[in-house]
Order: structure tokens, then sequence, then C-alpha cells
């Protein structure tokens, strides 16, 4: 029998599975690495971490499962997007990876809004002016890193660097490429506009193309170091959130992903480019190349609860956490909790906004804490959802996958808050599922992506809204949201001294 492995390369561990390529589930493996946060709103890691990581997991899939790895085919990464690593001529990073939750390039995102308007720059990407997306952290090393800049022979995002690191060659896909505020949504190509506008050269990226297209073989190096034979294809690859709708189903209409993980995107698929006028919903290419993406790229969710956990409860499982806020009712007795602890990207993309808690008293507990910050998530999931239908999106189905499903009570809220039944799938860390979906398709063993996805993805288990926490949920949600907008005034003001 034949195999392939997908791999989720994220931002607080690398996850990898090993399929069968009937589709059938063999085992999994993970390895876990920090994130370096120098300054307030920065975020790196080297990529060393990742690249070690990816050879404890597979070299661990190879031990647990015996398969020889000259049956092994093939080899799929997924990626957090966002990221940029300069590479100089030799192939070697010349800085940490700048990650998606980095927002230091503020400044150069001030810049640009000069000379282009944002409603233009939506237009040609689908996107949102931002210092998360790549382009502002390009120009940000221009700027602020000239002697990096000037020996860059390519800003490569985390897939691109991963990929040319086991193959030696270039690549991106149309779902990485489409959140770096360069592609041209439309054409699926490098927008001249949008380079022209940062300074950035073409040829200093990646060529773009399908996710599921075959990259190359391993190079010598890494197959040793990976336990794999250096026949193994290599597949371009794509992003986590995209991998993930893939590896949850997200290729039908009236679905909406939920990937609960550090961060939290919320995704929904169409035939067609969709755009939000709002803009609170972004649109990007999906895993699939016969589809789009209509997305939320994800405010941080469960960085948040782990960053409470070590900060107010350390030692504690999860479980215990959990434990404690299902003993408190809905809305947490008046404690609101807005998820903006690097930033907001809802109810609005506001970089200045701050993580709060609104409302405590004497009277509450550690467990009202988890209780709102879970809260907090679901309010964040609902403005979104709610956007996406306005849009024009039907949604009739929530499908929550990643670390955060793994939670009952944390998908009871989410059925409550936005009234949609949660689905969740037998495998919940659908990022490296969906990037073994790659594999699959790049070596003709499933004739498309849609197909793979259809066939492997199975529902573990179906969570209906409570009637009664539902109506409860509606004033909660609106005192969430009044709290934020209140507070918007105060959070710009703080930024306008540096705070």
């Amino acid at each position: 029998m034949n195999y392939v492995i997908g791999c989720d390369v994220g931002s607080q561990g690398t996850k990898a599975i090993l399929l069968s390529t009937e589709g059938g589930y063999v085992c999994e493996a993970y390895e876990g690495y920090p994130i370096d946060y120098p300054h307030p709103l920065w975020a790196e890691q080297p990529v060393e971490l990742w690249l070690n990581a990816l050879s404890l997991a597979i070299r661990w899939l190879i031990a647990e499962s015996g398969v020889a790895p000259k049956n092994i085919l093939a080899l799929s990464l997924a990626t957090q997007v966002d990221g940029v690593i300069p590479i100089d001529d030799q192939g070697q990073p010349l800085h940490s990876a700048i990650i998606w939750m980095d927002r230091r390039a503020a400044a150069q995102c001030g810049q640009i809004r000069q000379e282009l308007s944002e409603d233009r720059i939506f237009e040609l990407t689908g996107l949102n002016l931002d210092a998360t997306h790549v382009a502002p952290k390009i120009r940000w090393l221009a700027d602020q890193r000239p002697e990096i800049y000037e020996k860059s022979k390519y800003f490569l995002l985390p897939g691109s660097y991963m990929a040319y690191a086991l193959t030696g060659e270039l690549g991106v896909d149309f779902s990485n490429a489409s959140s770096t505020l360069l592609l041209d949504v439309h054409t699926r190509d490098w927008s001249p506009a949008m380079c022209d506008a940062f300074g950035i050269d073409p040829a200093t990226l990646a060529p773009v193309g399908p996710s599921n297209s075959i990259l190359g073989k391993l190079r010598e190096a890494f197959s040793q170091r990976l336990g794999l034979s250096p026949e193994t294809l290599v597949m371009v690859g794509c992003g986590d959130e995209h991998a993930a709708c893939l590896g949850a189903g997200v290729t039908l209409p009236g679905l909406v992903g939920d990937i609960a993980g550090t961060a939290e995107p919320v995704c929904a698929a169409s035939r067609e480019p969709v755009f939000d006028v709002t803009r609170l919903v972004e649109t990007h290419c999906h895993a699939d190349p016969d589809l789009w993406l209509l997305e939320n790229p994800g405010f941080v969710s469960g960085g948040n609860l782990r960053w409470f956990r070590d900060q107010f409860a350390k030692g504690e499982t999860y479980a215990v956490l959990d434990s404690e806020a299902a003993s408190i009712p809905p809305g947490a007795e008046g404690l609101t909790f807005l998820p903006s602890l690097m930033g907001a990207m809802t109810p609005t993309w506001n970089e200045s906004a701050r993580g709060t808690y609104a409302g405590f008293t004497l009277a509450h507990g550690r467990g009202h804490f988890v209780r709102a910050l879970l809260e907090g998530t679901a309010y964040a999931v609902r403005d979104i959802t709610t956007q996406m239908q306005a849009a024009g999106i039907e949604l009739h189905e929530l499908r929550v996958v990643g670390g955060g499903a793994k939670s009952s009570l944390w998908n009871q809220i989410k059925a409550d808050v936005t009234g949609l039944p949660v689905n969740v799938p037998e495998i919940t860390e659908t990022t490296a599922l969906g990037a073994a979906f790659l594999a699959l398709v790049g070596i003709g063993a499933y004739s498309n992506l849609a197909e793979a996805s259809e066939q492997i993805v199975k529902i573990y288990k179906r969570v209906e809204p409570h009637p009664d926490a539902e109506s409860m949920y509606m004033e909660a949600y609106e005192r969430y949201r009044n709290t934020y907008f209140t507070l918007l005034p105060l959070f710009e003001e703080a930024a306008r001294h540096g705070l």
C-alpha cells in the first residue's frame, strides 16, 4: 500500500498526518515551538524551528506506522499565511520570519493610503490595507532594515520558504498569494499596480500556481533529514486556513469553516469572487483552484486562551478551565471580553484596539473570566457570519475544526451565539488533513480536491443551538459591540501616544 503525508506548519507547532492513497487515516504527530514577541505587536519565529519540527513529526510518523519510506509517495504542506522570510542568493534566511500576527508595519500602510485609495486596493486584491498582510512587512524591511532588504534575492511566504528548503524550487499557490496584498484576485497573478505601490519587484516573489501541482522532489539532504525517499514528491501547498477548509469539507455552499486555532479564521466557499462592501470579510482564493474563499483571516482566539492559562492558571488543563466556565450562566453575569490582544479583526479591522475585560466585580471568579473569553470569540464569529449573509452568502451550518473544536462548551456557545448548528468532523485537526488532500490529488489518487474532501471528511458530532441561550445572548452580544465601539476612540488616542 502507498501513502501520503500532509503537514500543518502552524503558529505554535507542526502537525503531520499519514494517509493511505485510499484516504484512510493511519497516524499523526505533533511538535510544538514558541513565538517570539520582541516588542509589543511584533511576532517572529526562526525558520529552523519549523524545519526541526517537521523533521521530528515526520520521523515519528514513520516510526509509529512502520511504513517503508519508499511507499510514501508525496508530501504537502499547509502553512501559516501572511508571514515573510527574506532570503539571499544562496537561499539562506536573512531575518526571522515576521509572522501573520505581527503589526509593526502600520506606518507603511499609512504611506500607501496616500498613494492608493482603500477602495481601489480592495477592488484589486479583495483585501484590507492592514499591517498583518505581507506587502507592508516587506516595505518595513526596506525602510527599517535596508541592509537586509538590499541583500534579499527573494521574499518568501512561510509555505514558499518551506517548500523551497525541501525541493530547491520556488512556488506559491493562489490561496497563499491572495493574502499578500500583492495578488490581483481576479487574474490570480501578481498585480503590477500593487507591486509598484509598495516598491516591490515581482521578480523577488515566487511564481504563482495551483496548490495541488507538483513542485519537485525532496533534496537529498532533506530526504535524509526527514527519513523519506529522495523520490518523494512535494506539492506547492497552500495556506493553513485554506487547507483546514478542505479538510473540513468547506468546498460546498452554505458551510462556514470556523478554524479555532491560535487564530480563528472564519471562511465560506464561493464559485465566484464575492466582495463585502464593509470590508470586514475579505475575498481570497481557495485552496481548490476552482473556488474563491470569503473569509475574515482570523482574530487571535486560542492564543488568548493559552495566554490566560499561562498567566492566571499555570499548570491547569483546558478541561479544568472549561469545567469552571460551564458552571457560569450565558453572558458571564455581565462580564464582557474583547478578543483584541493583537489588535482587532472584528467588529472592525483596527490595529489600535486592545484586549479588554469589561464589567467585572468582586463577585466574578476565574470561571467568569474563562467563559467571557470563550463568549467573546463567539461574538466575533457572529460578527463575521452576519456580514457574510449580508454579502449574499447563504449559511446553514458552522463547521468547527482545530484545537478549539475539542471543547464541547465552546462549540455550544458558538451555536447559541450564531444561531447556526455546529458540526464537528471526526478529524478536527483538518489543516494537515487538507494538506494531505493536495498530495492525494497531486499524485492522481483523486480527480480533484472537492472529490477528496467529499469522500474522506466524516462528521462526528452535531450541536444544535439552545433557544433559551440564544435569547440570553442577544443582549450580551449587543453589550460586546457597544463596549468595542465605545472604547474605540480611547484605543486610537492611546495609539497616537505610542501605547
